[in-house]
This record gives structure tokens, C-alpha cells and sequence, in this order.
């Protein structure tokens, strides 16, 4: 099957068959789908998220079969200060996630990053279409690092035991515990690619520089 597996952005290739209302209901049934439990208070609604997905457009990757028929995905946002203070402590839950508290990342900086999660079809049972998925987010950073865009922390607020088994794979930190579920996982996005290194040295080098020049730029000013 995983032959005819892929990895896509919406642009330019699930906007042909997608709008962004037909896209969130797809992900909103996945959601329900592989996180039993969750309720629409941790969800939200298509109306709550097809702004965000607007906004920010490419800190999203979307596993397709031939037909672009969406089997599974993973999602970030660069949430404006308070709201990832917030999230950090685990004060937040995703519906309060709206399109005025997240930066569109189109212009060059440093951002900080809530991964939202990872979601696959429960009928995808391969261990390579999730690794799929996980090697896509290296692809998803470097674009970002390459037009100048980079992320300093990485959180996310792990509800189910596949989530926190990803986050700790990932040499994540536990930080808090979620207020109403789930548990808030920690690392900061040099550590982040410095344990892995050997995996994306293409990347590691593109942060690497990134806080040579700031630093370089930080002394000039003393």
C-alpha cells in the first residue's frame, strides 16, 4: 500500500479537491477517528479552524493515496506569546486556537511552535506511513529555515498514548499537565535538531548559522 502513499501540502496539490471547509471536515473526522474520547470542547469546529488553516497554510502535511483521499496529516501553528505561555502551562485547549492568536509565518523570524498533533486513519496500521508523516516535518522546518522563517521551542499537548510515545521519541520533556487532558511535552528546536543531527545535517546547519549571525549581530550592538 505504501506505494501509493504520499506526502503533500495543500498547496498546490489538495486545494484541487479541497476547499478549506471540505479539507477541516475530512480532519475533523479523522480526528474523532483516531482519538477516541476527545470531545468538541478539545476539537473545536470547522468554523474555529478553517481560519487557522487559512493563515497558515504550509505548517500542515497531509498523507494521500492516489485519489488525494487524506488518510492522515499533522499540524503546527506559531502562537502569538500569551497564548503559548498559556499553552505551556496547560491553561489552554486547542479550540481557543484562533486565527488572530497564530502568525501567519510569512514574514522572516523566530517564532514559537504548538505542534496541534499527528493523526492517521485507524484502518493505516504501517509503522512507515506514520514515519512517513514524522520525516515530513524535517521537509516542512527546512522550507520554513530556507525563506527565513525559524522556530526556537517546539510544545505540544500529548492526549493519547501513540501522542506521547511521538513526543518522547522525539526527546521531548514533560513540562505540565493539561487542565482538562493530556500532557505538555517540551523541547527547544536546537536540542530538537541536534538529536538529530545526522538525520537533517542539511537542516542542522541552516539553524546553526541562523544563531551564528544573531549572535555576530548581538555583540556588534554591545
Amino acid at each position: 500500500m505504501l506505494e501509493t502513499l504520499a506526502i503533500v501540502p495543500y498547496h498546490p496539490f489538495l486545494s484541487r479537491k479541497y476547499s478549506y471547509g471540505s479539507l477541516l471536515k475530512r480532519l475533523i473526522y479523522l480526528d474523532y477517528a483516531d482519538m477516541k474520547g476527545i470531545t468538541k470542547e478539545e476539537e473545536g469546529t470547522q468554523e474555529n479552524w478553517v481560519p487557522v488553516f487559512e493563515k497558515s497554510p504550509y505548517s500542515s502535511r497531509y498523507l494521500v493515496d492516489a485519489n488525494l483521499n487524506i488518510l492522515g496529516y499533522w499540524h503546527f501553528v506559531a502562537l502569538e506569546e500569551e497564548l503559548f505561555k498559556k499553552a505551556r502551562k496547560g491553561l489552554m485547549v486547542d479550540n481557543e486556537i484562533t486565527a488572530d492568536k497564530i502568525y501567519s509565518l510569512e514574514r522572516k523570524g523566530r517564532y514559537k511552535m504548538y505542534f496541534v498533533e499527528t493523526v492517521t486513519h485507524p484502518d493505516i496500521t504501517d509503522t512507515d506511513a506514520a514515519a512517513m508523516l514524522d520525516e515530513s516535518f524535517y521537509d516542512a522546518v527546512y522550507d520554513f529555515a530556507r525563506s527565513g522563517v525559524f522556530f526556537t521551542e517546539r510544545i505540544t499537548n500529548a492526549i493519547t498514548q501513540v501522542a506521547v510515545k511521538r513526543a518522547t521519541d522525539f526527546g521531548m520533556k514533560f513540562v505540565a499537565k493539561n487542565i482538562y487532558r493530556g500532557s505538555v511535552y517540551s523541547i527547544k528546536m536546537t536540542d530538537f535538531l541536534l538529536r538529530n543531527a545526522s538525520r537533517r545535517i542539511d537542516l542542522f546547519r541552516l539553524y546553526s548559522n541562523e544563531m551564528h549571525y544573531r549572535r555576530k549581530t548581538h555583540n556588534r550592538r554591545i
